[in-house]
């Protein structure tokens, strides 16, 4: 597959690209478009099966016929049998999660509010701030703490789709309302903190390793996330630092559910390639 030819991809309906075919491979290679995904490249007809571009899926393995029932397998006298295989993980309709565009609104309020505050410090010792200004520096930081306001919630809500994720697996240690809901709880959430953000780390990780067909998900580090919890509550300067990392991996594991195609539609990823 040439890699300087650029593809589009129809996905629910909506051409997307273009895309390189080293694109196009890594999303193959995720799982994010399937062998029925359509796609096109100028100078083609008409849109294909993504399936029939060469190299960009492994080549499937010839399936060796299956005995009759009840016949003599062919290295003994043992009935040939094979196993079942383990039932899939349920597919999980959870919106992605963006850690550039919660950093983004971290970041951006934050910086809104440092410069209307030092604009004005600046302004008042010279003694040239109006009125007029002073509303519009004001204005300024208080979209800055919006920002950083829609920040903390945007945490709480990825937190509440990461649990959402392991809900159908049966080994959470609790639901995704509760999660969140018992972190309001004065003194409680002292010790929820460690359930909460600890524990979703390590039933992730279990959830992760019971399912063979998710077992590409990216882990989230157990140690991390439990130094995360005591430093919130005992050196909060070692929190601030350490919640970039613990946001990172809980984003990259939710968008791994988010965008993993489903069993029941094959091609329809339910995702946007943008």
């Amino acid at each position: 597959m040439s890699t300087e030819t650029q593809w589009f991809v129809m996905q629910e309906d909506q051409q997307l690209g273009p895309y390189t075919g080293q694109q196009l491979a890594d999303f193959a290679a995720a799982g994010n478009i399937v062998r029925e995904t359509m796609v096109w490249a100028e100078g083609m007809e008409n849109w294909m099966p993504a399936s029939q571009i060469d190299g960009l899926f492994p080549e499937m393995p010839l399936q060796p016929p299956q005995p009759a029932p009840g016949s003599v397998h062919p290295a003994g006298n043992l009935q040939a049998t094979s196993a079942d295989p383990a039932e899939p993980y349920p597919h999980i309709g959870v919106s992605g999660a963006s850690f550039g565009m919660w950093m983004g609104l971290l970041f951006g309020g934050l910086a809104l509010g440092i410069i209307a505050l030092v604009v004005i410090a600046k302004a008042e010792e010279g003694g040239r701030l109006t009125g007029a200004a002073t509303v519009i520096l004001m204005g300024l930081g208080g979209v800055g703490y919006l920002l950083m306001l829609i920040s903390s919630i945007l945490t709480l809500v990825y937190i509440f789709r990461a649990w959402k994720c392991l809900e159908p697996g049966g080994l959470a240690r609790t639901s995704p309302g509760a999660a969140i809901g018992l972190m309001f709880v004065p003194f409680f959430n002292l010790y929820w903190i460690f359930q909460a953000i600890h524990g979703l780390s390590v039933d992730w990780n279990r959830t992760v390793d019971a399912y063979p067909d998710i077992a590409r998900a990216p882990k989230l580090a157990e140690g991390m996330f439990l130094t995360y919890c005591i430093t919130s509550l005992v050196f909060p300067p070692v929190a601030i630092v350490l919640i970039f990392p613990v946001m990172a991996q809980l984003c990259r594991g939710i968008s791994f559910f988010a965008f993993r195609p489903s069993h029941h539609a094959p091609g329809q990823v339910g995702f946007s390639l943008r």
